[in-house]
């Protein structure tokens, strides 16, 4: 193995042993000893790759956005590349593939939640991490409704950015239920209620304002 390969190995291993420690002990209740055990990296080298502990919790943060970003645009393209379908089943084959990728992946959600707890604890650097991350989040599934055709061109940009806002609050409760009770919590099913709801919702949307033509 090179040493490019080996250094990037460790930065690996030091990303998911902080990911899951952040996202289940939360930012002040991890401590860098805390990772270099799990990550079997020397603290040395943690502080050289990424400077403090902030500057790690960043690190974590942009590559867990990054993943799930991909899994939203996994999950649109794939229902956008399906012929015949109608825009309800665009967007159910889409938040089917979603909930799947975010139940067996929940660290990145988790983490978020977390951080928004423990506010007093985390650095404003930390803090504009998290409200671009939400961002982005909030432009995915922007974009998640027009590709599938859910939303129309001449749907207010105001009506669409109460739906994405009011989608990821959904998420958010989401995902907090499939933590404390995971026997009874199913992303699915509770997507689908979503789901049902962004249909019925959508012919009451108020044609006023400026819109996305």
């Amino acid at each position: 193995m090179t040493i490019a390969a080996a250094a990037g190995d460790t930065r690996e291993r030091v990303l998911e042993a902080a990911s899951e420690l952040f996202s289940t002990r939360g930012f002040a209740g991890t401590s860098i000893s805390a990772i270099r055990d799990a990550s079997g990296a020397l603290p040395s080298s943690i502080y050289w790759e990424f400077g403090s502990k902030e500057g790690l919790l960043a690190a974590v943060l942009e590559d867990a956005a990054e993943r799930w970003l991909q899994q939203a645009r996994d999950s649109r393209q794939r229902a956008t590349d399906r012929a015949g379908l109608s825009p309800a089943e665009r967007l159910a084959e889409a938040m089917d593939h979603l909930a799947d990728a975010m139940a067996e992946r929940p660290e990145f959600h988790r983490l978020l939640l977390l951080l928004a707890l423990e506010r007093r604890d985390a650095s404003e650097a930390t803090l504009k991490v998290v409200r671009r991350v939400r961002r982005l989040a909030l432009q995915g599934l922007a974009r998640l409704y027009v590709d599938t055709g859910v939303v129309g061109p001449g749907t207010p940009r105001a009506a669409l950015d109460d739906l994405t806002r009011a989608s990821l609050a959904f998420f958010d409760g989401a995902l907090v239920a499939a933590q404390i009770d995971r026997s009874t919590a199913d992303l699915r099913r509770m997507f689908a209620l979503l789901r049902a709801g962004v249909i019925a919702a959508m012919p009451q949307v108020a044609r006023t304002g400026e819109s996305l033509e």
